[in-house]
């Protein structure tokens, strides 16, 4: 799979607005392999409980547990990683060599959101694939 899902932004931001559509989702950005946000967007009207380089010192674990495979043959890869405060609940889905990181409100039942945002994202990798491909 291409590296091309956030390197170009244009497919993200179709799905990070997606993503913000949800009721309870209040930030989406994107960490590469090397910790610097590539990109990031608060849903309208929010105000951040954390500024982002707070978040990225939480990424810090779910990179290291991302960058960490070796259960991956006996479990499968990771899908997603789930962190709940008392004030929020941060979400790390792993796309590629860049993480997904989400926020939403603390008292979310994150389950149903969470399978409809990797399917979003999967939809958005095929669409990716098929155009770097020379497809339309």
């Amino acid at each position: 799979m291409s590296n091309l899902i956030f390197e170009n932004i244009s497919p993200w931001e179709s799905t990070s607005k997606y993503i913000l559509n949800f009721p309870e989702i209040r930030f989406v950005g994107v960490i590469n392999n090397m910790g610097n946000l590539v990109t990031s967007k608060y849903k309208k009207g929010i105000i951040p409980i954390a500024e982002v380089e707070q978040y990225k010192m939480c990424m810090e674990h779910a990179l290291e547990l991302f960058m960490k495979k070796d259960l991956d043959d006996v479990l499968g890869p990771l899908d997603y990683i789930v962190s709940k405060r008392k004030n929020i609940k941060i979400i790390t889905i792993p796309v590629n060599d860049y993480l997904v990181l989400i926020s939403a409100e603390s008292n979310t039942k994150i389950e149903p959101i969470i399978d409809e945002i990797l399917k979003k994202i999967k939809d958005m990798q095929h669409d990716v694939k098929i155009k770097t491909h020379g497809v339309n």
